[in-house]
């Protein structure tokens, strides 16, 4: 198992898959990732590059790795939406979350991913 900083380094060219997705990326892992590269003077949207890295790889096998495609594309959504603010970043925020809702089946998470948008469009 990696832990956030590995993971969000430069020399770090490998991809997690199952349960590791879950256990090392959350909203609050991002964040402390965005701390980190911050420290270290890199450009904190590397972690939007990285986790768009990370989704193209399990969207390889879409159908085995459905949840957790899910899973990343609403982190992608909740970063870029709430946190790192590019041009059209609520666009693209929402774009990527209404993309999870679509293929997630736990309604738990469909719920939270709805709140989601809804905090993006408060900041609006």
């Amino acid at each position: 198992m990696e832990n956030i900083k590995s993971y969000f380094s430069f020399e770090n060219e490998s991809k997690l898959e199952g349960e590791e997705i879950y256990t090392l990326l959350t909203e609050v892992s991002i964040l402390e990732a965005e701390g980190i590269l911050s420290e270290q003077n890199i450009d904190v949207s590397n972690i939007y590059f990285k986790l768009l890295s990370q989704v193209q790889y399990l969207e390889s096998d879409f159908e085995r790795n459905q949840d957790e495609i899910a899973y990343i594309y609403h982190l992608i959504g909740y970063y870029v939406g709430l946190f790192l603010h590019p041009f059209n970043g609520d666009e693209v925020a929402i774009n990527y979350i209404n993309r999870a809702i679509l293929i997630e089946k736990n309604e738990e998470r469909v719920n939270k991913y709805k709140e989601t948008i809804k905090m993006i469009k408060e900041e609006l």
